[in-house]
């Protein structure tokens, strides 16, 4: 239902000791700027989802390891037409950060899981699961992200940070690495939502901080505490036009906190450990 998005700028996350600090080198979209992109295990939670196209793998999501077995992402990567799609269709890729997927595992579909709500209403809520046929192995390059799970934290004015593969303009120029944009958790209204919708995080920023684009949905958004990753949100769509580099334009994610239960009950596990 919803444009598939992109990440447009970088802003990488770097470990330090053992703590996850943030290089704020920036690029503007178009090539103005120093581009600053992903080292290999910065972003060990990302997922790529992906289909074989001839010898070439399209990249057409993102999501995040959450367990040994499960992909959290958007419920609109998972169907086409308003029809969830076969598990054959995709496949997820782990411990890459190159768009080709160079080094990286890749993992078969056992099934997805889309939330039952989703078909009855316009794209709400845009949350999914996917379930591996096999356990992944964690590595330095692999493992799990922590969820946010207090649903009456108030985030309003945070920072917040998008790790994504895709366009980095709207012209469809695919990027060589992952990259990742700085956020600030802003106001319903500036994503045209409405005042009293609890199960959304509206996210805004300047073009120089990165904006989502085309091809970036169902990938984490995150905020780091402590040293900690937590992840916050999930892609969803771009705010009012199908644009990217526009100003104006920001992003609305599906607030993970909302649908922790949910989450929980799908994977029988509890989301954090």
């Amino acid at each position: 239902m919803y444009m598939y998005l992109f990440v447009i700028i970088v802003i990488v996350l770097v470990p330090n000791k053992g703590e996850n600090k943030i290089s704020k080198g920036r690029s503007i979209v178009n090539g103005y700027g120093r581009i600053v992109e992903a080292k290999q295990g910065e972003f060990p939670y990302h997922a790529a989802l992906f289909t074989p196209i001839n010898t070439s793998n399209v990249i057409l999501c993102g999501g995040s390891l959450i367990q040994p077995r499960w992909i959290l992402t958007a419920a609109h990567c998972l169907e086409q037409d308003g029809k969830r799609l076969s598990a054959n269709k995709i496949k997820v890729a782990l411990g890459s950060i190159y768009y080709n997927l160079r080094g990286a595992r890749k993992y078969l579909i056992e099934k997805l899981v889309i939330h039952p709500a989703y078909f009855k209403s316009d794209g709400d809520p845009d949350i999914g699961l996917i379930k591996l046929k096999k356990n992944v192995s964690f590595d330095s390059n692999i493992k799990p992200i922590l969820l946010h799970d207090d649903d009456n934290e108030i985030l309003m004015g945070k920072e917040v940070y998008l790790s994504g593969f895709g366009i980095v303009n709207d012209f469809y120029k695919s990027p060589t690495k992952l990259r990742v944009a700085l956020l600030h958790i802003n106001s319903p209204e500036k994503c045209l939502l409405k005042q009293t919708d609890r199960s959304s995080l509206c996210c805004t920023s300047t073009i120089a901080e990165g904006k989502a684009c085309k091809g970036d949905s169902g990938g984490p958004l995150i905020i780091i505490r402590n040293g900690h990753i937590y992840q916050v949100g999930i892609t969803s769509h771009l705010a009012i036009l199908p644009f990217c580099k526009i100003s104006f334009n920001h992003s609305v994610y599906t607030k993970v906190s909302a649908y922790i239960k949910w989450i929980r009950n799908e994977t029988k596990h509890n989301a954090n450990s």
